[in-house]
């Protein structure tokens, strides 16, 4: 989309952020109350390559219109907020287009990526300690208040949690499904990112529900602990330490290792419950005596 494009009087996009699977980000400047905020539209390239398959097009536009109801349900924040949800037309050569689009809350910079280290916090139990306690417990938080909601996010991992400040905020909300929201029939594409992804993705993706966020926040819990996962980590798999030498350690590896088991039944039912072992285990990081 041309920068300086104004749409439905009031959104002038000035930035082009990102492009996604089947949409794009820009940041523009909201002419009424003078902010910027973040447009994310339907990409035009992505409908056309999906144009000769009208029923993958109408699910691609039913998955653009979830997202949006998914969104404007929540108010939380450690969730990025919705604005406004509409349709503009925009002429380009002799051509009028109609596209949808969202207007959210515009976060600038940093994910949470940034927050950990390549090489993993391990052995360092002090610093392991305070970014449970400063970004992942909020993520939590945002999470739980996601699946009040009814809600699975489903694609869960580093780089969909935007800071605001030291502030996280749950974004990309691409893949979520709400248990308001009717069924809808999915292709046979693998949808959401494989390293985050639980073993029922693979096999049953509109099956998934809150245990398929836990694994995934095991894996992002993992990745915090012990370094971050190859582009060729095996998917699908339960993940453990390399090493966990102290109680601490060893408590956060038994969390990662249920969080991250391959059959939900045996995961934690519920981020509360994530929540509760973990606060439990930050108590051995300020214990004196950490050994063996």
């Amino acid at each position: 989309m041309p920068l300086g494009t104004v749409l439905n009087g009031k959104w002038v996009i000035l930035e082009f952020i990102a492009k996604g699977g089947m949409g794009e980000i820009y940041r523009a400047h909201q002419l009424n109350l003078k902010r910027d905020v973040a447009i994310k539209i339907i990409s035009k390239e992505w409908l056309d390559d999906i144009a000769e398959d009208p029923e993958e097009k109408e699910n691609a536009l039913k998955r653009f219109r979830q997202e949006v109801h998914a969104m404007a349900q929540i108010r939380h924040p450690n969730v990025i907020q919705i604005y406004d949800f509409d349709t503009a037309k925009i002429t380009e050569g002799s051509e009028t287009l109609e596209l949808e689009y969202i207007a959210l809350e515009y976060i600038p910079g940093r994910t949470l990526r940034d927050t950990m280290r390549e090489e993993g916090f391990y052995p360092e139990k002090g610093e392991t300690a305070n970014w449970i306690r400063k970004y992942f417990l909020p993520v939590l938080d945002g999470v739980e208040a996601i699946h009040r909601a009814g809600i699975f996010h489903r694609d869960l991992k580093p780089e969909n949690v935007l800071l605001d400040g030291n502030i996280p905020k749950i974004a990309d909300f691409g893949l979520a499904r709400s248990s308001k929201l009717s069924s809808m029939t999915c292709s046979m594409e693998i949808k959401g990112t494989p390293p985050y992804m639980a073993p029922e993705q693979f096999v049953d993706f509109k099956g998934a529900d809150q245990r398929t966020d836990i694994y995934a926040l095991g894996k992002m819990l993992y990745e915090a602990v012990d370094g971050k996962m190859p582009e060729n980590a095996v998917p699908f798999t339960r993940a453990r330490l390399k090493e966990a030498e102290t109680p601490f350690f060893k408590k956060l590896d038994e969390i990662i290792q249920a969080a991250t088991d391959e059959k939900p039944d045996n995961r934690f039912q519920s981020v509360g419950e994530l929540k509760v072992v973990l606060e439990d285990a930050l108590t051995l990081a300020s214990d004196r005596d950490d050994s063996g």
